[in-house]
């Protein structure tokens, strides 16, 4: 676990530099108060890992740093031995004078941040299991001995199975250690700081507990139901006064962890509930709102499958505990009154919109025995389509205005369903978010070069109309360098190839030899970021010809496009997998688009015309045929 001497060049330590004579420090992945995150490769294993140094050398006195050090390898040591399923696995640690590492797991995923970003606010079910995860990573890393002192958004992070865990102990401290720094500092993301630790005096110090951990917790669980932080300002000071003496605000959107968040965030550490009444109040939320789920939706939603079952966590508590425990036990009369009765926050916590249920039938009454189902015209007033903001003559967002291919095609269809141009209502998804707009009533309809498959189907719990457009694969290279075909990026261990997260190139990255060189984004528009900029590695970014055409054109003097690599790909109308009505008036709505009878031009093919002729150098003259419905 322990290993000694490094390579490089004093304190400096730049791309190259080898570690302990094994990991090789290839790109900065970022840079806090506390320490800088590489990508480095362990040559030993040939794989890719996160190294964190803990220590800027040189940024205090020598003898501050001797006792930082020491203190730093004790904390790294303990946080490799605790091994659990929701804390990021440790791999090596590693003391060289006056700096210790972390070798950590590397990890291409979204963090809880990049998360509520896209779905701000998060349901309560969704909150309700992430915050049990991050909890239980949370107490192992308590009963190691060991304070994280920052949990907050960005530093929760998913693994590809949707499991959340705990990461980033740069400035974790055992409880009861010694301070490094002067009394009067104050460590930490100020908004998500526990009150007593704004308080320090020399005659009171009022050191990190487990307590302070759990109101960042507590911070956390009310950003993911409502949206917001509950203690904010316009500069650090403003924050601090209302961590130290404002009240949270009132919650609209957390329904039954309302309990729960009131109780962490007491100001009073000793009022607050300990890990195992926290954990015991969410699982009572998790279990309720399992018992909730209907028995004869068609699927049931992708995230509660998904967990692990209650049954499997850590068990209750039987007894014992911090003294006054009761006082924060939910009546379950009362849970199960506010389940029944807090609709707005369980389908959906959509701020003055409506929304569904995941997985239930849409707005409206069952029709008549022996009338026509109703139109999704007649039951809706909006029809909320997801289509992406990042991609060349698909779909581009420009201010509040949307345009494309994919964008004029989604309006056809919603004329033939029933609405007009002021009904619709676009909304921006990617690659990895698009699910999950469908799931929660977000959007009606998904045009995001969605790709038909029945994994897709299955997983996503989305049936698919279509195809409406099929593409081919594609690679967007950097100009100035040789690439002029796939095997020129194989013979390049260097270069690295950015995709979209949860597309279909993740698998085919790996199947072209290429996945050590794989990168990961929420979504194109990142990975071409990260291809313009001459200060990374990427050098190509896989995804549809169609795709790459568009954006080839948009960035002609930098990039250039590749010959299309063959295996087509269909597009599809996404639909929630229980709204069979909406799917079948939406694949009728594509056979007129497409439809060419008597000689005419099909509105698809005008539709082409006008936005992927001019960026794909050919003429269609009419779409493929909507075989999926």
């Amino acid at each position: 676990m322990h290993s000694e001497g490094m390579t490089g060049q004093g304190s400096g330590h730049g791309p190259d530099t080898v570690i302990a004579g094994r990991y090789r420090l290839l790109s900065q992945l970022g840079r806090g108060g506390m320490g800088v995150v590489w990508e480095a490769l362990d040559t030993s294993l040939d794989r890719k890992v996160a190294v964190k140094g803990l220590l800027h050398p040189g940024a205090v006195t020598p003898g501050a740093q001797a006792q930082w050090v020491n203190r730093a390898r004790r904390e790294a040591q303990a946080i490799a031995r605790i091994g659990h399923q929701n804390v990021v696995a440790v791999h090596d640690v590693i003391e060289d004078g006056n700096q210790v590492w972390i070798v950590m797991e590397l990890l291409n995923s979204r963090s809880l941040a990049d998360l509520l970003r896209e779905q701000q606010p998060l349901s309560v079910p969704h909150a309700a299991r992430i915050g049990l995860q991050v909890l239980r990573g949370l107490t192992a890393v308590h009963e190691a001995g060991v304070l994280h002192r920052d949990v907050k958004p960005h530093n929760i992070l998913f693994r590809p199975d949707g499991r959340a865990l705990l990461m980033d102990f740069g400035i974790a401290t055992f409880e009861g250690a010694a301070q490094v720094t002067r009394t009067h500092e104050i460590i930490g993301t100020p908004q998500y700081l526990a009150p007593e630790l704004l308080s320090r005096t020399p005659e009171h110090p009022h050191p990190a507990t487990a307590a302070s951990d759990l109101w960042a917790l507590g911070v956390t669980l009310y950003e993911m139901v409502e949206g917001r932080r509950p203690f904010d300002g316009t500069t650090s000071y403003e924050v601090l006064i209302a961590v130290r003496e404002s009240p949270a605000p009132p919650m609209k959107y957390a329904g039954p962890l309302a309990a729960l968040i009131d109780a962490l965030l007491q100001k009073d550490p000793a009022q607050r509930p300990d890990a195992a009444e926290a954990e015991r109040m969410l699982q009572a939320v998790t279990r309720d709102f399992a018992a909730l789920d209907p028995p004869a939706a068609p699927k049931t939603a992708g995230a509660a499958r998904r967990e692990p079952p209650a049954g499997a966590a850590r068990p209750e508590p039987s007894g014992g505990g911090r003294r006054g425990r009761d006082r924060w036990k939910v009546p379950a009369a009362v849970l199960c009154t506010a389940l029944l009765a807090g609709a707005a926050w369980f389908a959906w916590g959509q701020q003055g919109g409506t929304g569904t249920q995941a997985g239930g039938s849409d707005k409206g009454a069952a029709p008549d025995a022996g009338r026509a189902e109703p139109r999704y015209s007649d039951t809706h007033d909006v029809l909320r389509i997801g289509v992406k903001k990042d991609q060349p003559g698909l779909s581009v967002k420009s201010g509040d205005t949307y345009k494309g291919f994919e964008v004029d095609l989604a309006k056809a269809i919603a004329r033939e369903l029933g609405f007009d141009d002021a009904q619709v209502q676009f909304v921006s998804v990617n690659s990895g978010n698009r699910a999950d707009y469908l799931r929660t009533g977000r959007a009606d309809l998904v045009l995001a070069s969605y790709s038909i498959s029945e994994e897709r189907e299955r997983d996503d719990e989305v049936t698919f109309a279509g195809p409406y457009y099929e593409a081919l694969r594609g690679l967007l290279v950097r100009k100035n360098r040789p690439y002029n075909d796939l095997s020129d990026l194989q013979g390049d261990p260097r270069a690295e190839v950015c995709t979209a997260r949860k597309s279909v190139y993740e698998s085919w990255i790996k199947t072209q030899r290429l996945a050590g060189q794989q990168v990961l984004r929420s979504g194109f528009e990142d990975c071409v970021k990260a291809l313009l900029d001459p200060a990374t590695r990427v050098y190509a970014v896989a995804t549809d010809d169609v795709i790459v055409a568009g954006l080839a054109d948009k960035y002609r003097e930098k990039t250039k496009a590749l010959e299309s690599l063959g295996g087509a790909e269909g597009y599809g109308v996404a639909t929630n997998a229980g709204r069979t009505g909406l799917h079948t008036e939406v694949c009728a709505a594509l056979s007129k688009i497409v439809d060419t009878s008597g000689g005419k031009t099909s509105t698809w093919a005008e539709i082409y015309d006008r936005h992927l002729k001019p960026i794909m150098k050919q003429p269609r003259e009419d779409g493929p045929r909507p075989t999926h419905c």
